[in-house]
């Protein structure tokens, strides 16, 4: 993979995240009793599943079960449980975002019409309050 062909700052822009949350929310549906074969590989296929698998078993995301002579299994573990969650509340996040800056706007154009109705019905009412002073 080379690296320098990703952009900065976009996370959805990054093959491996979307790839990576795609394998975990997988594992996190069998969780606790499902164990997976082959699942890393069929998603980032041959040698990058298997750097990917080294990676996040070393920080405690997978299990990774081997026995002799077959594929190894992988389970979420608690750590992957809380990173998946994370994954899912970005997702949730980003669109929370939208629909905060739309309700932002209805906000403003609500307090700007309401001022003026209210200015509106200052200069309806002062001319009688003006009237009933002077008399």
């Amino acid at each position: 993979m080379d690296w320098n062909k990703i952009h900065r700052g976009d996370i959805n822009g990054l093959p491996v995240f979307v790839t990576l949350k795609k394998a975990m929310l997988e594992l996190l549906k069998g969780y606790p009793i499902f164990r997976y074969y082959g699942i890393f590989e069929s998603y980032f296929g041959g040698v990058p599943g298997h750097d990917v698998v080294k990676i996040i078993e070393g920080d405690g995301f997978i299990d990774v079960i081997r026995e002799d002579g077959k594929q190894p299994l992988y389970r979420i573990t608690s750590k992957g449980i809380d990173l998946a969650i994370s994954m899912i509340n970005l997702d949730y996040s980003e669109e929370t975002s939208k629909y905060n800056n739309i309700m932002h706007r209805l906000t403003v154009w609500i307090i700007v019409l309401t001022v003026i109705m209210a200015i509106m019905g200052l200069v309806q009412v002062i001319p009688t309050i003006i009237k009933f002073i002077s008399s």
